[in-house]
């Protein structure tokens, strides 16, 4: 792959000077040509950027037509080009002007833009007068199918996310051709980007991607094809209060979950595979969180006792439902201590009860007082809530509430891990429980010992304990993950409690507190990014994958020198 930049880049330099009139192909990239806080795409058909959704190319090969000899322009080396593609598209159905080569107005200049050579290839003979789009006699190694933001409302990407960007955001997707892509293609690839605005976008696909992307689309013509879903599932309505007042951009890139994972499911029947974050079924099962109910009983997974409360029951009678799930929350938590071989536990008391499809640690309720607590709790995710000192109704379609027990902690330890290694660690707290009981007053370290000094009274030992198990347990989740989709992700964070055991110095309980989607934040960790963009990359091109069977073996490893560590300890 390396040979083929390589390659393209000396033949850059052999051939002889672009001439004016010259039919030549560029490398487009949407986001950084043509007027890149416009965003155009260049649509195979004019209606595909007029009517939604709207798609086309926004990274690959387009004609061009050479504006002056290449050694008379004022940069040197490099080709004043117009493009010769009329069909360029905004997000919002916006046409650009002065591209098309003929019917110019005479009061209106031609776009030009300035390219380096080795982003310039000749359009071949033949080509003249033929209206064609894409590069004649050339297979990309990749195509991706980039499912996008199109609404009105732009994301904004908190800072806490890191140079990268969010995971819905424009920057996210450029930064990973950039730093993964790009450097090993160079320009052997193309990214074909669908915007969506809402539900109805995601039907259209969901009922017709059999007809869209079979095997006569051009972007079916690359040796690696696959879909990229850069959208939040939300299980709220799409435009109400709740969403709304999600974020500086007001819940920019929330779309509802069911159609998102109904098109999800279309792409993958037409053969065109989800490479992220995960595959649909997958993805759906770690967004809904119904995982934390789902292993509960399976007490080597260390999840607290977890339960699902039927909407139904909430609905028929709040009072009852608070009743039943906090019997239910207490048999499984005995439950749990029987299989564990520990004596009966006290009851539950304090717990938190929280939404599917949550994001940013919202919609989680921390419950105290018992049924009352639990009651007020499930009143406030179900029916109302306060929101900017507003009372609001919760219009989400949750099957099921989900209630939790509370774990006294000292610290969250968040583990990232890249193609089955762990690779990074982050030490977090949320300091306070705000009036509204939401967790609040986030504070985070990249140090081992910072966070012992800072949450653990100093206490190293508990910490490297609490770390271990947090491995040990990490290990039992990626053979659990495996029994799901067949093979281990590119990257997943797992997020445990950590606390010191009382009257024990040096030892530690852990908890799993939730496992995260790949395009989780990664907390502005400086060299976690470069290595979770090259896993994508490698899972994007499957003969570049490490086998499952390989990482297995690696892990064997880990968990011997794992253990030998904790024999040390």
């Amino acid at each position: 792959l390396k040979s083929w930049a390589t390659a393209s880049s000396t033949e850059a330099k052999m051939t002889s000077p672009y001439r004016k009139d010259e039919d030549i192909f560029v490398f487009y990239r949407m986001g950084k040509r043509c007027r890149p806080e416009r965003k155009y795409l260049a649509c195979l058909d004019p209606r595909h950027g007029i009517y939604r959704p709207r798609f086309g190319l926004s990274e690959g090969w387009l004609p061009a037509r050479v504006v002056m000899d290449q050694e008379e322009g004022p940069a040197g080396s490099r080709i004043c080009v117009q493009y010769a593609w009329p069909h360029f598209y905004t997000m919002r159905g916006n046409l650009a002007e002065c591209l098309s080569l003929e019917a110019l107005d005479e009061d209106k200049q031609p776009w030009t833009e300035w390219f380096t050579p080795s982003h310039c290839r000749r359009a071949g003979s033949g080509w003249q007068g033929v209206p064609r789009m894409l590069l004649p006699n050339w297979q990309p190694e990749l195509a991706i199918v980039a499912f996008r933001w199109g609404g009105t409302n732009e994301i904004i990407a908190p800072d806490q996310w890191g140079f990268t960007g969010s995971s819905v955001s424009d920057k996210f997707l450029e930064s990973f051709i950039d730093m993964a892509v790009e450097p090993k293609l160079g320009q052997n690839y193309e990214v074909w980007t669908l915007y969506i605005e809402d539900r109805t976008d995601l039907s259209k696909i969901a009922d017709t991607a059999h007809l869209l992307f079979g095997e006569h689309h051009p972007l079916r013509r690359a040796k690696s094809t696959c879909a990229m879903y850069f959208l939040y599932p939300t299980a709220f309505e799409e435009g109400c209060v709740p969403n709304h007042e999600t974020g500086e951009d007001h819940g920019a890139a929330l779309v509802d979950q069911k159609s998102l994972f109904r098109a999800m499911q279309a792409m993958e029947r037409a053969g065109i595979p989800t490479r992220f974050p995960h595959p649909s079924g997958f993805y759906e099962l770690l967004a809904s969180k119904r995982w934390t109910y789902y292993m509960s009983t399976t007490p080597h997974f260390r999840v607290p006792p977890t339960v699902a409360v039927p909407r139904m029951l909430i609905e028929q009678d709040i009072e009852a439902a608070a009743q039943a799930a906090l019997s239910s929350l207490d048999h499984i938590k005995a439950c749990q201590a029987s299989l564990r071989g520990e004596p009966p536990p006290d009851k539950i008391s304090t717990g938190v009860a929280k939404l599917s499809f949550s994001w940013e640690a919202l919609d989680v309720k921390m419950w105290k007082r018992g049924q009352v607590g639990l009651k007020d709790a499930l009143y406030q995710l179900a029916q109302n809530i306060e929101i900017s000192q507003e009372f609001t109704g919760q219009p989400h379609d949750c099957e099921n509430l989900i209630v939790q027990d509370y774990v006294l902690h000292d610290l969250e330890l968040r583990i990232y891990v890249v193609d089955g290694k762990p690779e990074g660690f982050v030490y977090t707290k949320f300091c306070r429980v705000k009036d509204n009981n939401e967790f609040g007053d986030f504070k985070q370290s990249f140090s081992q010992p910072d966070a012992a000094r800072l949450w653990m009274d100093g206490d190293a030992a508990a910490l490297e304990d609490g770390q271990r198990q947090c491995l040990e347990v990490t290990n039992f989740w990626l053979d659990w993950i495996r029994a799901q989709v067949c093979e281990i992700p590119p990257g997943v964070r797992f997020d445990y409690f950590v606390g010191r055991k009382a009257n024990e110095p040096g030892k530690a309980f852990v908890w799993t507190l939730e496992i995260c989607e790949l395009g989780f934040s990664m907390l502005g960790h400086k060299e976690l990014p470069q290595k979770v963009f090259d896993a994508m990359f490698r899972s994007c091109m499957p003969r570049f994958s490490a086998p499952a069977d390989e990482v297995r073996d690696t892990r064997k490893k880990q968990r011997t020198e794992t253990g030998a560590a904790s024999e040390d300890i």
